[in-house]
């Protein structure tokens, strides 16, 4: 994901107003640190402007608004951005997808990953980042009371419950994504072209990994729709787009196997409301 050059930065931190709705760090968060410029505000599809390449999976997840803060002290920067999303889901999802594997940071009250160069955090529907473009150990403290003090006016919002979809036995701990569109797959596995199990941007799937002994160590993904009906309606259309590299090797009204270009199995099935999805598996599935 690239930022915009900083020129263009500018000339939008100029150009747009500061956002009331959440309050951020102002100038002396830690004694001799000031606010860079003024606050920076994207909605919508004005995210373009700020990300190049990357701002499609935040429209997809159901992004809101951005609020860009920079703040100095002498010749050391960081960025603050606090992104706000249409829901817990959305920022959960987003999160799990930019934070890799976590290590999170003492003494933030939120589910964080972070290092020298950035702080990835969710608290409810926002997710935040906290940029440190030196990559010094020392500002890392700077890093922290920077990420308190914006979480201090972020509220707290009910938990997510999709992960309680995955079944839990020989699942791997931490290996849970979220899924709502073509953008968010596409780095899990390619099925075939565009919106292929036609979430819409609107319905969630989740993924998993899970080691078993009999199975081998595969992904799962499971997503539920609104209905029966749009259940089946995905079903079907993932049968007729599905990428040509994929190659069916049974089927029947309800599920399908197919082989990847790895020699590794898949396999489909439709109950319900439910489409389940397995990846990378080792032999075939039963049809039944």
């Amino acid at each position: 994901m690239k930022k915009a050059p900083l020129l263009t930065i500018i000339i939008l931190w100029l150009a747009v107003d500061c956002h009331a709705g959440i309050i951020l760090p102002d100038d002396n968060f830690v004694v001799g640190w000031t606010t860079s410029g003024r606050t920076l505000r994207f909605v919508g599809n004005d995210l373009y402007n700020y990300i190049d390449g990357g701002a499609e999976l935040f429209l997809e997840f159901g992004f809101k608004e951005l609020l860009v803060q920079g703040y100095r002290q002498k010749d050391k920067e960081m960025v603050l951005e606090v992104y706000q999303m249409d829901s817990p889901e959305a920022a959960l999802g987003i999160y799990l997808m930019k934070c890799g594997e976590e290590t999170p940071i003492e003494k933030i009250d939120a589910r964080n990953s972070g290092n020298k160069y950035q702080f990835t955090i969710v608290k409810g529907s926002y997710f935040i980042q906290v940029n440190s473009f030196a990559g010094d150990e020392k500002l890392i403290p700077i890093m922290r009371e920077l990420s308190r003090q914006t979480l201090r006016f972020i509220p707290s919002e009910r938990p997510v419950r999709l992960f309680d979809l995955l079944p839990k036995e020989h699942l791997i701990t931490g290996s849970e994504l979220i899924i709502r569109g073509p953008y968010a797959l596409q780095p899990i596995f390619t099925f075939g072209e565009g919106d292929v199990l036609k979430l819409g941007g609107k319905i969630f799937g989740v993924v998993g990994d899970y080691k078993d002994p009999n199975l081998g160590r595969y992904k799962l993904i499971l997503i539920r729709y609104a209905s029966e009906a749009d259940a089946q309606s995905a079903f079907g259309h993932l049968m007729a787009h599905l990428d040509p590299y994929l190659k069916v090797l049974d089927q029947s009204k309800n599920a399908f196997n197919f082989q990847d270009f790895e020699s590794k199995f898949g396999f489909v099935a439709v109950k319900g409301d439910m489409l389940q999805i397995k990846i990378g598996l080792e032999r075939k599935q039963s049809l039944e």
